[in-house]
């Protein structure tokens, strides 16, 4: 008898069905409060304000890609990790909701620093832990947007949470080096070399974390306090108004 090996549509589409019945499962109302991934500077307010107006979205693939990649590498990771994470949910002021990972760590758990924040007569560091998945070909710095926008999140949870150190842990989805060759309309054009060929800090990694810490005392938390309540404030007002005259345009975030 032969192999037969034919496309399955069927199977393709029953999993495209699930993955869209479970996304929308989670699809926010307009009069469902306001959550940290609504309001964060890289994204826009707009394009929350009509996550929850829209009611019918097709899923693209670009959707469907980021939504499987970000559920199963923070479900891996969390798994991986074995450090005691779990999500908590906090209230900001009545109006936001956030849902960070918390690291509780046990003393056979624990990293040097847990060691020195630990205050807790139980010997136990509470830690504010994000993980992100990224398909950047480049390593993410503080200076990059991107990097920008992962650590807005985490420093959102330290001021709502009330603590003072958080981990952001970032999973490279694609792990190759990129050197650009040139550009015309069609677009870019890039080789990939066999070797990094590069050593240290400007070697690739597929895992990558950074300790944040922001100070309870710090005027910066005051800065991130005011900064939440405008952006929770004018996104409130376009879903009770029905309008997004209001919110800012991509240029303007």
């Amino acid at each position: 008898m032969p192999i037969i090996i034919s496309k399955d549509y069927r199977f393709l589409h029953l999993l495209r069905t699930n993955i869209k019945v479970l996304y929308s499962s989670r699809k926010r109302k307009p009069e469902d409060k306001i959550h940290v991934s609504d309001i964060l500077s890289g994204s826009c307010l707009r394009k929350a304000f009509y996550a929850r107006v829209v009611k019918e979205y097709d899923l693209t693939v670009e959707d469907i890609d980021n939504f499987v990649r970000g559920e199963s590498s923070e479900y891996v990771l969390v798994g991986l990790a074995d450090v005691g994470v779990t999500q908590k949910e906090l209230l900001f002021e009545d109006n936001l909701i956030a849902r960070p990972d918390l690291m509780t760590g046990s003393p056979s758990h624990k990293t040097e620093f847990q060691n020195k924040i630990s205050t807790k007569k139980d010997d136990e560091a509470e830690i504010i832990v994000e993980f992100k998945d990224t398909k950047s070909f480049e390593r993410l710095k503080p200076d990059n947007k991107r990097f920008k926008s992962y650590l807005r999140q985490l420093l959102y949870y330290l001021v709502i949470s009330g603590y003072d150190t958080g981990i952001l842990c970032i999973r490279y989805s694609n792990n190759r080096r990129l050197v650009w060759i040139k550009r015309d309309n069609k677009g870019d054009y890039f080789f990939s070399p066999k070797t990094n060929d590069r050593e240290g800090e400007e070697s690739l990694t597929e895992i990558e974390s950074w300790t944040v810490i922001l100070e309870k005392g710090s005027k910066i938390r005051d800065i991130l306090k005011e900064e939440i309540r405008t952006r929770v404030s004018l996104l409130k007002s376009a879903l009770d108004s029905n309008s997004d005259a209001q919110l800012p345009k991509v240029a303007e975030e």
